[in-house]
């Protein structure tokens, strides 16, 4: 029966033709029989030429002591060895290095796959919070708002993207600074496109249907829907503003809004223009983080425009609101519910 071919290591171990031959030799020695090997294997002999080779005469010997034959000197000087401790030794040292190569492999993947995960921020409701963006732009965050992008405005570790991307769910106060990168917010139902500006987005979901309401404060943005036939409107007038209101729906023509409403919760502050009663204690619950229930129907309050500057107070809006309203506040274990009298 032919005798297996040596293992591919060899090749790699051998520095050259003879020692390749060599370890050629050696492996058709260790697949022979224990007696064919008894009869065709010298172990003084064997150790003699690998002495030879690798000149291991004894230290300090004088020229006499090295005419000895280099079977003598084994069998004085040296201790028998196994005939394959060599290659086992060389045998270890390969799967020690094979298993720092998996080691390595794995962080490697590990780090990738990481990578591959977008970035995420969350303010809580009744908190506020500012994130600073890979390429330095700035985003603050109102309460109940989530942001998500990909680490390093990268497609893969250190390999940027054509665009910077951001998903939002909630309101965001953007200060984008210029790329040749455009910079994109998409929300649930539409997308803002800019290259370098600061604005607002406001994105909630009511009744099942996704709202979006951008207003801009310096530079230039683009308000499109999430359909490829939704129209685009551009906004580049300070206070300019466009809503998106459902899942298939193209942006209203642009409006001039007051700002101090649109970004008095950036100051700790409260402020709703025209808004309905439901969506004015919806904000207020992500502004401060309580529960708040309307105990009428809708159709019975009226829209109101309300705001507070700085260090706004719960109770002095739900008052007000109730003045105006012709309703009454009252505490629950959950936070309060707002009734006719």
């Amino acid at each position: 029966m032919d005798t297996p071919s040596p293992p591919s290591f060899f090749n790699e171990l051998a520095d050259d033709d003879g020692e390749q031959q060599e370890y050629e030799r050696i492996w058709r020695l260790l697949r022979q029989s224990d007696k064919e090997r008894a009869n065709t294997y010298d172990v003084d002999e064997e150790w003699a030429q690998l002495a030879d080779r690798l000149d291991l005469g004894t230290a300090g010997a004088d020229d006499t002591a090295s005419d000895v034959h280099p079977s003598s000197r084994r069998a004085q000087d040296r201790p028998a060895r196994s005939p394959n401790s060599s290659a086992v030794a060389r045998r270890r040292r390969w799967t020690q290095a094979l298993t720092v190569a998996a080691v390595v492999l794995c962080l490697v993947g590990g780090g990738v796959l990481w990578w591959s995960q977008p970035a995420s921020m969350t303010a809580a409701v009744g908190e506020r919070t500012t994130v600073a963006l890979p390429d330095g732009s700035a985003v603050e965050l109102n309460g109940g708002t989530t942001i998500e992008y990909p680490r390093g405005f990268s497609s893969f570790p250190l390999i940027g993207s054509s665009i910077r991307e951001v998903r939002l769910e909630g309101e965001a106060f953007f200060s984008v600074v210029e790329s040749d990168r455009p910079f994109r917010v998409t929300t649930p139902n539409a997308r803002v496109k800019v290259f370098g500006t600061k604005f607002n987005v406001r994105t909630r979901t009511q009744d099942d249907t996704p709202q979006t309401r951008v207003a801009v404060t310096a530079g230039t943005v683009q308000v499109s829907g999430m359909t490829s036939d939704a129209k685009s409107v551009l906004l580049d007038e300070r206070g300019e503003t466009s809503e998106v209101s459902g899942g298939e729906a193209s942006p209203t023509d642009p409006t001039i809004a007051d700002l101090k409403y649109v970004q008095a919760w950036r100051d700790g502050g409260f402020g709703l223009a025209e808004a309905s009663l439901s969506t004015i204690l919806r904000e207020l619950e992500y502004r401060f983080g309580t529960s708040l229930r309307l105990g009428v129907p809708v159709a019975k309050t009226d829209t109101m425009t309300l705001h507070y500057g700085r260090n706004a107070r719960l109770e002095d809006v739900l008052r007000d609101v109730c003045i105006v309203q012709g309703l009454t506040y009252r505490e629950t274990s959950q936070g309060y519910e707002l009734v006719r009298d």
